[in-house]
């Protein structure tokens, strides 16, 4: 079948209908086409987010990590603790059999009853995300979890319930009948559980990785939302009409537009009113070749020989706050019964005019008439596409001017289309209460048909265009707090545990001479000497993450310094708050009491 379409193909661009011109037709043989399943979704939509998605899954399986390295501690100080009563059980009779079953019965209930209640703040969760995905006033789709995603993880749940129960279990296992006879709970920091500490290290490790990739998309989004987009949305908003839909014809547009302007200039608080084909970071875009005025047109299959193009009314660059570097702007006096003439972007200029001077030079998007279009005038780069997108080569044409110089009918019907100036600009003069009542009112008494499309302020376009970045960095955030959290309740917990196994030692300690300073002192070195470690691992394990994440990052270096400082000392604060409060205790113990501590 995809073979048989592919034929059809090039026989149709081959035929007098396509009305291919002769010099493309050599490119025709490499046409060729691919089916895909339709139930794969949108694939641009599959390509926007799965960088970001991969990078939230991978951002999950450490948290999990994480967690499961406190589960496994929990699970290692109760076989511990438990070693002695164990060993007595070992001596009367119990197989091993049976006391590793209990072992790992115990890690695998304490991980489905996670995992439940993990589903359960999966449904709270997903509507969370919905709020960050497209904001709190309006969600336009209602979601719920997906069934098979929550089987996975609670899948998941059960397998890392077994993995790290089994260290517990082997220990049990290898539990001593001759310990029953001994003080097996006596011990010393020398003897201490190196596994327990192993997974301190672990944590700190994942934590600064988390906290650094939350740092890096933070400072990343931040970078976006400040740069400098070509333009200005202090007290401008952008409407949108569809005269289409009102049975306007293009040979009424223009006394519409010129209606609308002065009822709309009439509002008090508004400043200057213009009208475009669509807006600055909207997602439209218009393209055409671009064929100069003396000079041989590009060799066919030419890559990035084209520009976008708007048509604008006057006084457009003005209301949407961009510069005019060199020339004029488009104003009342480019009418259809004058020269056709274009603004360029100052990229326009840099690319296709070698001695950096585009006014007075010709052009046209049309082979047959290359000078078609004078330039008047230069205006700074303006991002007409998502944020993160490269600059593009951009040419403005006059509302009543032709953007064709052609009879060819597939571009004439581009051409009457072109004339619905959609989106209209409007500045204020600062807050005008009622603007969106009084924009609506106006449009009824011109005509009833004439319905708003949207209205919103220019910054709120804007902003839109965020909103992924904005999700992403934001689940970031909230992992990385986490993981910070459960690695300072893992330390806390080890610390604490290794504090009241030294009872004994930190009592034989004090009663030799030892201060509460020198025993708060040993009790920190050891937990910052876990973490210390744990920062040694993760800086160069962050350094290569941020390489893996670089395609969401804007503005900032995979290693950023500044972010790895911050996010280390934010740690580092966190472990020792974690360390301080066990390390009190032991050097609040009073001596006489540790030494008959058993």
């Amino acid at each position: 079948m995809e073979a048989q379409m592919q034929v059809e193909l090039r026989q149709f661009l081959l035929s007098p209908e396509s009305k291919v011109e002769d010099r493309s037709k050599s490119l025709v043989a490499k046409q060729t086409l691919h089916f895909s399943p339709g139930g794969g979704g949108v694939q641009r939509l599959r390509d926007e987010y799965q960088d970001g998605l991969h990078l939230l899954m991978w951002i999950s399986a450490f948290v999990l990590l994480i967690a499961c390295a406190n589960l496994a501690n929990l699970m290692l100080v109760r076989a511990t603790t438990r070693k002695q009563q164990v060993s007595v059980r070992s001596a009367l009779g119990a197989p091993r059999r049976t006391l590793v079953l209990q072992a790992l019965t115990e890690s695998v209930v304490l991980a489905m009853m996670g995992g439940i209640a993990g589903i359960a703040i999966a449904f709270a969760g997903t509507r969370m995300i919905l709020s960050l995905a497209f904001g709190k006033d309006y969600v336009p789709i209602h979601a719920t979890p997906s069934l098979p995603v929550l089987a996975f993880a609670f899948a998941v749940s059960f397998l890392t319930g077994i993995l790290f129960g089994m260290a517990p279990a082997w220990m049990t296992a290898k539990a001593d009948p001759a310990e029953a006879l001994r003080g097996a709970g006596r011990s010393t920091e020398r003897k201490g559980a190196w596994g327990q500490k192993a997974l301190v290290v672990v944590q700190a490790a994942l934590s600064l990785v988390l906290l650094c990739a939350a740092g890096l998309l933070t400072r990343s989004l931040n970078n976006m939302q400040h740069r400098n987009f070509g333009f200005d949305t202090t007290n401008r908003y952008i409407l949108h009409i569809d005269p289409q839909m009102a049975g306007y014809k293009p040979d009424k547009l223009e006394p519409l537009y010129q209606q609308l302007r002065d009822n709309l200039n009439g509002v008090p608080g508004i400043q200057q009113v213009s009208f475009s084909l669509y807006s600055p970071m909207e997602g439209d875009n218009w393209g055409e070749g671009i064929f100069l005025d003396g000079e041989p047109p590009p060799p066919p299959g030419t890559p990035d020989h084209g520009a976008s193009w708007l048509r604008v009314s006057p006084k457009y660059f003005d209301t949407i706050g961009t510069k005019i570097l060199e020339g004029r702007s488009i104003n009342e006096q480019d009418t259809p019964g004058t020269r056709t003439v274009a603004l360029v972007n100052r990229f326009f200029e840099q690319k296709y005019f070698k001695d950096g001077h585009a006014i007075g030079k010709h052009f046209s998007n049309d082979l047959k008439h290359p000078g078609a279009f004078e330039i008047i005038g230069v205006t700074e780069d303006t991002n007409y596409w998502d944020a993160t997108s490269k600059m593009r080569a951009m040419y403005f044409l006059a509302e009543g001017q032709s953007a064709h110089i052609t009879d060819d009918p597939r571009y004439l019907q581009f051409e009457d289309r072109s004339k619905y100036l959609n989106a209209i600009e409007i500045q204020t003069r600062g807050e005008v209460s009622g603007l969106e009542v009084q924009l609506r009112r106006i449009l009824s008494q011109i005509n009833p048909d004439l319905a708003v499309v949207d209205f919103q302020s220019f910054g709120s376009q804007v902003k839109a265009n965020f909103t992924q970045q904005q999700m992403i960095a934001k689940l970031t955030s909230f992992f990385g707090i986490l993981a910070l959290i459960l690695a300072s309740i893992g330390l806390y917990g080890v610390t604490s545990y290794s504090v009241e196994r030294r009872t004994s030692e930190i009592g034989i300690r004090m009663a030799l001479g030892a201060d509460r300073i020198d025993m708060l002192g040993m009790v920190l070195r050891s937990a910052f000497l876990q973490v210390g470690i744990g920062l040694a691992i993760g800086i160069p394990v962050t350094i290569f993450g941020g390489r893996f994440m670089a395609s969401q990052l804007f503005g900032v270096k995979p290693y950023d310094p500044l972010v790895l400082m911050i996010t280390t000392v934010v740690l580092a604060a966190a472990a020792f708050v974690a360390a301080v409060i066990p390390a009190r205790r032991a050097a609040n113990t009073e001596p006489m009491l540790a030494l008959r501590t058993e």
